[in-house]
């Protein structure tokens, strides 16, 4: 007697998957897993390690520089 059915929207795969994917062929995420590899495969290390460094850059674009002087021209002694 085979188990139960499990179609792909009812089961979680963080808990059913852990040792390896339960729904084989009928998997929805096997595409996308195909398609990460191929990127992955396909990519050269330099872009790669650019993407990831841009994950961690602030989404702001950096201030400009004040340049200190800048505050001195403005200040004046005993005025």
């Amino acid at each position: 007697m085979a188990g139960p059915t499990l179609k792909s929207t009812e089961h979680d795969c963080a808990t059913l998957c852990r040792d390896g994917c339960v729904l084989g062929d009928a998997c929805p995420h096997r595409e996308a897993a195909r398609q990460a590899v191929a990127f992955v495969m396909n990519t050269d290390w330099e872009t790669l390690m650019r993407i990831a460094e841009s994950r961690n850059l602030p989404k702001d674009p950096p201030q400009a520089e004040v340049d200190p002087l800048q505050f001195l021209e403005n200040y004046r002694l005993g005025g």
